[in-house]
């Protein structure tokens, strides 16, 4: 029998009456009592009341209420979503339902803004004003008494709806808790147990609460009247609001606010509600599975009332599932020290904290100097990470997430996890992993010039995108393996990424390229670093744009002992050779690179330039004279002759003017046919671009780019796809070995086709040019410790 059948038939069933009792197996009814005066009243119980064994209990309009227990013993609960318990009865035992709802014991999901900000406009009214002058003492009393005002309103109104949340949670025990769409607000830490999955509505996106239209006909009621109030019919989805009571704020020792929550926590998962001695002390199931999930609802925080406020607290196996945070300092926290597999955390949103500032624990909105707004409570010093997944575990999932960061201090940082799949996230702020096996991070989106953080883990990076920063953006070092000779602490296995530089960006950007690093990778060479098709890429703002690949350059870190930090050195092993590491190389402990490359063909390829409208020039307009260079070895001086590109008019507005902006240079480093270079690398070679002002040859500059296929180089007049102009005191160009014809690199050494013998640059024992001229007799010269000997 359905429940709209037995509704349909309620009369049939006794009324439940606590004083009579109950029969095994039988069904009651619960009505409103009809007292002499003709008013409805509860059902009261003050004492402790157990129900048979298998009975049902309908709820018809009626209410259990008093100061006693009623207790379940596999009890069928059928119910409307409405208030069936009242505040102070206690309901235990064992009940059946397909679903519980915070509604049964009292929650409210339709909070006013005038409710949520009473309690902060109650206690703002009692400070001292020019008006009202009051003395510290009598400010600090007049404060309180309008708190403890106010929070009587807020429980008169039954604002606060995280006990009735926690309730329905209990009664459930195992299952679903729903929660119908609209605002809830919560005074204290909900604490979901085991195996209860916590669910809301997702909003009907449809409605687009800014212009209040809906497509024509599409309403609620049919035909082409409009509702008196959309909202009411498409809300927001379920939102859940914390709001502190603890008002005005106070600090612990540490300077972090003290709120109404758990250490500010919105949400405890698996919390140590029925412990026992095979239990650890924060455990309720020993080594919890992922059966605990919340999903569907949106966290939206006060900020000014609720600093410093966190999302969930996971102490064991979790899902969580299109769920958002608003105004956050974190999302999910789990713990350093203890184990848990399962970690799942899927198409979830989180925004951190924006445009408050703190001054003398009262914050403000609105800031007229932005210089001086700061992202979080000023007072407090912790390190927070949106999603700040800790203690061992295997099997963590983490997938189609969206971070919209500004100030903590990271989006995401994993540690001792052993086996972690990331991806397709947006993640716009620092990422740390530290001690972590078997992590794959793949196919996600950073911004912001995030930062990666690596410590004694193993992780493949494969297909992700990053934009470049102020920092490299890639940090791998261990503190632990520090002294110690010919360690591999990380291994790291980089494939297919994408490292962008943004051009077009003003100097107003983050991204601007007067702050961009030059380096990509930072390391202390413990590791093993495999590199494959990794490059960086230039690309306009906001455009796809065509594939400008370019080599990485690898920034080492020198520590000495006593040094708080360390000696920062160009990698130039590689970074001089990047135009080939970058698509293959494998860089071991102590800074040892592992390659095998071979250039074909070092003759000299064509190139030519002009002014171009999709390139912004951020130098002074006028006349600049280029020339260029190949360079396959800067070591050892193996090149090409240099070509002169001519003169060029820059900084002018193009033909184009729509684009509205100064125009810079486009380099086409093909041929003069423009079929691409003919050398047979694959259009793989260091470019060297010297730059002087045409009138009187001043403002020299060079510059070198380790061109990784691609055609078309971009002159913003800072610098070339990213890599920055250096100032020079001539455009002279480098000496050479242009006797080279081509390169096979062997571990240290290089085994070389040649013309003649070399007669510059910096060569090792054991270097190798075989002749191919016909002026020598010799078939080769071999380069010893007492230089060039021929053989």
């Amino acid at each position: 029998m359905t429940a709209n059948e037995i509704l349909a038939d309620i009369e049939i069933y006794e009324k439940f009456d606590p004083v009579k009792g109950t029969v095994e197996g039988k069904t009651y009814v619960v009505v409103p009592t009809t007292t002499e005066t003709g008013k409805n009243s509860d059902v009261v119980i003050n004492r402790h009341i157990t129900l048979a064994h298998n009975t049902t209990l309908i709820f018809a309009g009626g209410k259990i209420s008093g100061t006693g227990t009623l207790t379940g013993d596999n009890t069928r609960l059928i119910a409307p979503i409405t208030q069936i318990f009242g505040e102070d009865i206690t309901v235990d035992g064992i009940w059946v339902m397909d679903r519980a709802y915070p509604q049964w014991f009292g929650a409210r999901n339709d909070i006013s803004n005038n409710e949520f900000w009473h309690l902060r406009v109650a206690c703002e009214a009692a400070k001292s004003t020019e008006e009202n002058p009051l003395t510290p003492a009598a400010e600090k009393d007049n404060i309180e008494e309008a708190r403890n005002a106010a929070l009587k309103n807020l429980k008169a109104w039954k604002v606060d709806s995280s006990d009735a949340i926690n309730k329905a949670m209990k009664l459930k025990h195992a299952g679903e808790v729903f929660l119908p769409k609209g605002e809830y607000a919560i005074c204290k830490t909900l604490k979901v147990p085991y195996g209860i999955v916590l669910r809301g509505e997702l909003a009907d996106y449809r409605f687009n609460i800014s212009d209040g239209q809906l497509p024509a006909g599409d309403y609620p009621l049919g035909g082409d009247t409009t509702p008196d109030d959309l909202s009411s019919y498409y809300k927001l989805g379920t939102v859940i609001r914390p709001l502190n009571t603890n008002y005005p704020l106070t600090v612990d020792s540490d300077g972090t606010p003290i709120t109404s929550f758990d250490n500010n926590f919105a949400v405890v998962i698996n919390p140590n509600i029925h412990p026992n001695e095979n239990h650890n002390k924060a455990w309720e199931q020993e080594f919890p599975p992922a059966f605990t999930t919340i999903r569907d609802i949106q966290f939206n925080n006060f900020w000014t009332e609720t600093p410093s406020m966190r999302g969930i607290y996971a102490i064991g196996g979790m899902k969580i599932e299109n769920v958002s945070w608003s105004q956050f300092v974190q999302a999910v926290a789990t713990p350093d020290d203890m184990y848990c597999d399962g970690k799942t955390i899927i198409n979830c949103g989180f925004s951190a904290p924006t445009g408050c500032i703190f001054k003398d624990f009262v914050f403000e909105t609105l800031v007229e100097e932005p210089k001086k707004i700061i992202k979080r409570f000023a007072q407090d010093q912790k390190e927070y990470y949106a999603f700040d997944l800790n203690g061992l575990g295997d099997n963590l999932y983490f997938h189609r997430n969206h971070m919209n960061m500004n100030e903590i201090a990271g989006g995401l940082k994993l540690s001792k996890s052993n086996g972690a799949q990331i991806s397709c996230n947006i993640i716009n702020d620092n990422i740390t992993f530290y001690d972590c096996k078997g992590i794959s991070f793949s196919a996600n989106h950073c911004e912001n010039g995030i930062q990666v953080k690596i410590s004694n883990s193993q992780i493949v990076f494969s297909s992700n995108y990053f934009h470049k920063g102020s920092k490299p953006t890639f940090l791998i070092r261990d503190n632990n393996a520090r002294g110690s000779v010919n360690v591999q602490s990380s291994t790291i296995a980089l494939q297919n990424n994408s490292l962008v530089f943004l051009d077009h960006e003003d100097e107003s950007s983050s991204l601007y390229i007067g702050n961009i690093n030059p380096y990509d990778i930072q390391t202390d060479g413990y590791l093993s670093l495999s590199i494959q098709n990794t490059y960086r890429y230039r690309t306009p703002r906001n455009a796809g744009g065509s594939m400008h690949g370019c080599g990485l350059a690898i920034l080492k870190e020198i520590w000495t002992i006593g040094k708080p930090e360390p000696e920062l050195i160009p990698f130039t092993e590689f970074n001089d050779l990047s135009y080939l590491l970058s698509g293959s190389s494998l860089i071991k402990p102590n800074f040892h690179i592992v390659h095998n490359h071979v250039v074909n063909n070092t003759q000299f390829f064509r190139g030519a330039a002009m002014a171009n409208n999709n390139i912004v020039w951020f130098l002074e307009k006028g006349a600049y004279y280029y020339r260029m260079q190949t360079i396959w070895d800067k070591k050892r001086l193996i090149g090409s002759s240099t070509l002169t590109l001519g003169n060029f008019n820059l900084g002018e507005i193009g033909s184009n003017p729509n684009m509205g902006k100064p125009q810079g240079l486009l380099l086409n480093i093909g041929t003069n046919s423009y079929d691409g270079p003919s050398d047979g690398n694959g259009n793989q070679v260091v470019i060297r671009l010297m730059r002087a002002r045409t009138s009187g040859n001043t403002a020299y500059h060079s510059i070198e780019i380790p061109v990784c296929g691609t055609r078309f180089l971009y002159d913003n007049g800072l610098s070339v796809c990213g890599f920055k102009w250096k100032q020079e005191t001539s455009i002279a160009p480098l000496t050479v070995n242009t006797m080279i014809q081509s390169i096979h690199f062997v571990g240290d050494n290089v085994v070389c086709k040649g013309t003649a013998c070399p007669t510059v640059g910096e060569w090792t024992v054991g270097d190798i040019v075989y002749n191919t001229g016909t002026a020598s007799n010799n078939a080769m010269w071999i380069y010893t410790a007492n230089g060039w000997q021929a053989r």
